[in-house]
């Protein structure tokens, strides 16, 4: 019996650390937990390494949750380490477009934060961008995080809600050709093509496009919430 007991606990460990770090971070991101990012971080760190892309996808999931939570205090814990490691990579990586994409969406949510570090930021963040699009354009991670900032850099600077959509589009047309399955990133991806299609005045397809994120995943609340202000306007 007590072999048994050991062997069901044994099985339970395995199980529970059978979730993957995608299936973690999707989890926290639908909680907007600080937590279980904490976790998908070290989580990643064993099994990827210390200075892996994968670290900097968690970390920079987690001071993308703070934007949500409004904790600025856990973003500097976060941001210097994550601008550390995405500039590491790049170096050891110069041709490849990801890391570029990701630190210059970092540079975006430190501007988000202190609105006149722009001044400094605003055209490294933009020459990341553009390498990272010129390295590789069909990354569905280069596209979505393309299409942000488009969406959110104001239209003098360079911002364009239209070209955001047509950036969203083709990175949901890449990730549904991958595996989009338990991925935050493409419900993330979602929220930005509805987003971006309220800007530019096309609600009834910013509505469709939420009905079709809260079809995949019903607990998705964010995209009900948005689709519930829709609905009421």
């Amino acid at each position: 019996m007590k072999t048994l007991t050991k062997l069901m606990m044994l099985v339970l460990t395995v199980s529970t650390y059978a979730q993957s770090t995608k299936e973690m971070q999707y989890a926290a991101y639908l909680k907007a937990s600080k937590t279980m990012w904490e976790r998908s971080i070290e989580r990643a760190k064993k099994e990827s390494g210390e200075e892996s892309f994968e670290v900097a996808m968690a970390m920079y999931g987690l001071l993308n949750n703070t934007m949500a939570t409004e904790d600025e205090d856990t973003f500097d814990d976060y941001k210097d380490i994550t601008i550390d490691l995405l500039e590491k990579l790049i170096e050891d990586n110069p041709e490849w477009g990801e890391p570029h994409a990701v630190l210059s969406s970092t540079y975006g949510l430190v501007m988000a934060y202190s609105p006149w570090k722009g001044m400094y930021l605003g055209s490294k963040s933009s020459s990341l961008m553009e390498k990272a699009v010129e390295l590789q354009s069909d990354s569905p991670l280069v596209q979505k995080l393309f299409g942000g900032s488009k969406l959110y850099t104001p239209e003098m600077f360079g911002g364009d809600p239209k070209v955001a959509v047509e950036a969203f589009k083709k990175s949901l047309e890449l990730f549904e050709s991958d595996d989009k399955a338990n991925n935050w990133l493409y419900l993330d991806t979602m929220m930005g093509l509805a987003m971006a299609y309220r800007k530019t005045d096309q609600n009834n397809k910013a509505k469709l496009t939420l009905e079709k994120a809260v079809t995949i995943e019903p607990q998705y609340q964010w995209a009900k919430s948005v689709l519930d202000k829709i609905n009421k306007s």
